[in-house]
């Protein structure tokens, strides 16, 4: 598993350059990959401008330049759209509400069905519904969130929604170009082909392929050097025990010196002779 901190040469993204490329991002996703270059170059993505290209191009079109809501698939299709991008699955949108309905909640379980019993997803479960698309690449299935969370050190099969999480991007991002093994198609000039093992097919190709020309012209007059690794954070401090001191004793009066044996016996010799 690579070393996400590390540093090392590759090419240089300022905050400019990355707006320029994500033009309406949010601030904290280009604060976060301006921050952690190091993640990236330690998986080599950013060791070319044409790996760097496909890189960027390909989450472009995933999130809309990190503009979708949420950076979460959205899962509210109407029927009609369901037909249309399963047409393998569904004739027309009347074969998607006779399978599904149309009561509320009826795309969930849509995506559970669909979805379900692969890409890691358990059949006969939620799966499907629970782990769609999210973050930059998109992650998608049961396994993905595994190889990221592997990858990452952060349980987002536990919690799906951290996938999302705009300080993670460019951990996630990276630990999915890595896991898809993407630097050899970016190195034979092969984006479809990086296009197919990304999404599993070639939807959107003449999107994907509008950005990635527009963002090779961007990156061609980018800076290259050294790439200063993320800085770790320190862990944070323990909090206080903020408990309130145990209460101080309370103060005892010292006991009443008891006579020895043999003063009492002369004191009771002495009331007997004054009786006498």
């Amino acid at each position: 598993m690579p070393n996400l901190d590390s540093g090392g040469a590759g090419v240089r993204l300022t905050p400019a350059l990355l707006r320029s490329i994500f033009p309406k991002a949010p601030a904290t996703v280009i604060e976060a990959f301006a921050e952690k270059q190091g993640v990236l170059s330690a998986v080599g993505v950013n060791q070319t401008r044409q790996r760097l290209a496909y890189f960027f191009a390909n989450i472009h079109h995933e999130t809309a330049g990190f503009t979708i809501r949420g950076l979460i698939e959205n899962i509210n299709y109407t029927a009609s759209r369901m037909a249309q991008v399963w047409p393998n699955r569904f004739k027309n949108a009347a074969a998607v509400q006779a399978k599904y309905g149309t009561a509320s909640g009826w795309q969930r379980r849509a995506f559970d069905d669909i979805y379900g019993n692969r890409m890691g997803n358990r059949p006969g479960t939620n799966d499907g519904s629970t782990y769609i698309g999210r973050g930059g690449p998109q992650i998608t299935g049961r396994d993905g969130y595994e190889q990221i969370s592997k990858r990452i050190g952060v349980d987002l099969v536990a919690s799906p929604d951290l996938a999302s999480r705009h300080d993670l991007q460019p951990d996630i991002c990276a630990a999915f170009w890595d896991w898809k093994g993407l630097n050899r198609f970016a190195d034979n000039g092969d984006f479809r082909g990086c296009v197919k093992l990304w999404n599993g097919g070639t939807n959107g190709l003449a999107d994907r392929q509008s950005q990635l020309a527009r963002i090779t012209k961007i990156l061609q007059g980018a800076e290259w050097g050294e790439i200063t690794a993320a800085p770790v954070k320190p862990p944070p401090k323990p909090v206080p025990d903020l408990a309130p001191p145990d209460p101080a004793p309370i103060a005892q009066p010292a006991p009443t010196p008891q006579p020895s044996v043999w003063a009492a016996f002369f004191m009771a010799i002495a009331k007997l002779l004054r009786r006498a």
